[in-house]
């Protein structure tokens, strides 16, 4: 959420970020209302200090022996006045809050103004390789290896979720540890959060009022996290910190729910774009001077795994009118597809400066005195997406797919190949017919 004091002593600026990033907010109004509430602030308090005045009026003629019944009926008709300015000031702060929370963060001068269009490469890392013979794609890949079902996973919950089986449950699990290792042993702390969260929470990171459609609600009118950002952002929601133990620095690994309203089934079939799926995320708590210094250093860590799959890559930055809701500068990390011959985002990582401090309340202790702290979040991976690049550059011509190495002390296999259980069976099958033959 802006500082009201920002839109007040800047308007045009605010009305040229709103502009820039795809937003249609009157900023006037908002201006007018908060007037309003002002005006309505000064009476309340004028109203207070008369009562209070009439009240020592009321001591002093009544100790003097004087008769002090005007004075009397003067205060009587205070109480009513001041209850029903509190009550407009209440409603006017309210009515103005609610134009408050639709705005969204203003972006850092570095960022490219426009929509998708405008999102500017910055970086690319790693060769293309080049396959002498026909890309399959994952689908086909994990299908052939008996190892995905899609038709099942529709049939337990519908379109947009899926089932992975054998070896490709235990290639998921080996890429979440080796990720949440990757984290922990550069000091992050690992978080198991609720994955069930109340409106105020999901209030404080951006996600509520404005897109509780993308969010699944419980009848007790809970959500399901959309992402670990949510819960881990908002583990100091009202509290202060103190400024030596800054920054925080969070690792989490959560199941990730989104309705995806309106956008399912656009992209290519198979674990693309899902309802449910898994991710290990990243969070920072930190001062506001180093919160770009941060962000540098969380993609390059989203990077760093990427490198160590040996996976190509290239890094984006995203213009106004495409990135999130709350962040400032938002950077997206693609991974190569071979079949689709395209990068796919994997991974995004925001700064949100103080935006969603100033909506949970979480602030530090300085010599200043008291600050907002900034936040960044980012996936440190989303494992889907990864999962088809992966899959797609490691696969071999005879439909089997290479582990990367750092892997390979996680997943107990170096390499997934067409399972022999079928031939298995039969072979036990006659071995044990012939047992019954001979015992006859």
């Amino acid at each position: 959420m802006l500082d009201i004091k920002l839109i007040r002593e800047n308007p045009e600026i605010v009305k040229k970020n709103i502009k820039n990033r795809g937003y249609d907010i009157n900023i006037d109004s908002i201006l007018k209302i908060d007037e309003q509430w002002r005006k309505a602030k000064k009476e309340i308090d004028e109203l207070r200090h008369k009562r209070n005045k009439i009240s020592q009026e009321i001591n002093k003629t009544k100790k003097q022996g004087k008769d002090a019944k005007l004075l009397i009926q003067d205060a009587k008709n205070l109480p009513e006045k001041i209850r029903q300015q509190e009550e407009n000031i209440e409603n006017l702060r309210e009515k103005r809050d609610n134009l408050l929370f639709s705005i969204p963060n203003i972006p850092d001068k570095s960022v490219p103004v426009g929509g998708e269009g405008k999102n500017k490469i910055t970086k690319k890392h790693g060769k293309i390789q080049r396959f002498k013979f026909k890309v399959k794609s994952h689908v086909e890949l994990l299908e052939n290896l008996d190892l995905l079902d899609m038709k099942r996973a529709a049939k337990l919950a519908g379109s947009g979720f899926y089932l992975f089986k054998g070896k490709l449950a235990q290639l998921e699990r080996a890429l979440i540890n080796f990720m949440l290792d990757f984290h922990i042993k550069d000091g992050f702390i690992e978080i198991n959060p609720p994955q069930i969260v109340n409106g105020k929470i999901a209030f404080g990171t951006g996600n509520l009022p404005k897109f509780e459609q993308d969010l699944y609600k419980t009848r007790e009118g809970f959500y399901l996290i959309p992402t670990a950002e949510v819960p881990v952002t908002n583990l100091y929601a009202e509290e202060i910190l103190h400024e030596k133990d800054l920054p925080k620095k969070f690792c989490c690994f959560t199941q990730c729910y989104r309705t995806e309203a309106g956008r399912h089934g656009s992209e290519t079939p198979g674990i693309f774009r899902l309802h449910e799926f898994e991710k290990v995320e990243m969070v920072y708590l930190c001062k506001p001077e180093n919160s770009y210094k941060f962000l540098e250093e969380m993609t390059k860590r989203a990077e760093k795994i990427l490198e160590s799959l040996k996976l190509p890559y290239q890094r984006n930055v995203l213009s106004t009118g495409d990135m999130g809701f709350a962040a400032a500068k938002t950077y997206d990390i693609e991974v190569y597809s071979p079949y689709l011959k395209k990068y796919i985002e994997t991974s995004s990582c925001s700064n949100c400066t103080d935006f969603q401090a100033r909506r949970m309340n979480t602030r530090f202790s300085s010599k200043q005195g008291l600050k907002f702290v900034h936040t960044l979040n980012g996936s440190g991976l989303a494992t889907p997406r990864l999962l088809i690049s992966l899959v797609e550059n490691n696969q071999t011509k005879q439909g089997t797919i290479k582990i990367p190495k750092v892997l390979w002390r996680y997943t107990g296999f170096k390499e997934i190949k067409p399972e022999q259980t079928k031939q298995k069976t039969k072979k036990q099958s006659k071995k044990i017919r012939k047992k019954v033959k001979k015992r006859r």
